[in-house]
């Protein structure tokens, strides 16, 4: 089944007026959650009427939708540059990532106030799920095609590397969503976590995929 979207603006003016909307929201949801936010606190930021974003758009929930479609679309834009095996000739599946562990917590910290709303909906929100669905299989598709290529095939050891390699995925994203977006719960948290949270990253999944050795220094 196909999950019915908003169409994007047609023209130059109204697309700038869009992005301003969305920049705005990400600002807002840096200090509080979705539910907490208003469309008259966004709008103003904005500098745009609420009246005139419910003229292009039905309800509150639209926004999320469009965050949403403009975050993930901005992770399988990242994810197309950084797996393009262009980038990779002669690496290490060590190497390889390390660089992603690294570029994700990157991506996360920076988008956290988004990202959070946008995970917590997800649970129930069938337009999130199936852009997150569609997002990881590519992404776990490509990756297993660079992981697996024949000059470092040898190296993943475990008995069952295609799932390994998705079940890692899962895992590595899953906890990175926990130690950049939802850190609060953890004592401790940012001395834990540190600067160096990418490269502990890398090494878990790595250890998971029985790869030999420690990611590659900075």
């Amino acid at each position: 089944m196909t999950i019915p979207r908003f169409r994007p603006p047609q023209q130059t003016r109204s697309q700038e007026t869009l992005d301003r909307i969305l920049d705005a929201a990400e600002r807002v949801l840096e200090e509080k959650s979705f539910t907490e936010a208003t469309l008259a606190e966004i709008m103003e930021r904005a500098g745009v009427t609420v009246g005139a974003f419910y003229r292009r758009f039905p309800d509150k929930d639209a926004l999320l939708h469009l965050l949403d479609e403009r975050f993930f679309r901005e992770l399988q834009e990242r994810g197309d540059e950084l797996l393009d095996p262009a980038h990779w000739h002669s690496a290490s599946v060590g190497e390889i990532l390390t660089q992603i562990a690294r570029t994700a917590v990157q991506v996360y910290t920076a988008k956290r106030g988004v990202a959070r709303s946008v995970f917590l909906r997800a649970r129930v929100d069938p337009v999130i799920q199936a852009t997150a669905r569609r997002v990881n299989a590519q992404y776990i598709e490509r990756l297993r095609a660079l992981l697996l290529d024949p000059s470092r095939r040898a190296e993943v050891t475990h008995p069952d590397p295609d799932r390994a390699i998705a079940l890692g995925f899962m895992m590595f994203f899953g906890a990175l969503r926990e130690t950049t977006v939802f850190g609060e719960v953890w004592p401790d948290h940012d001395q834990l976590v540190g600067k160096d949270l990418g490269d502990e990253m890398a090494r878990l999944y790595l250890a998971y995929l029985g790869v030999h050795g420690a990611p590659p220094p900075r």
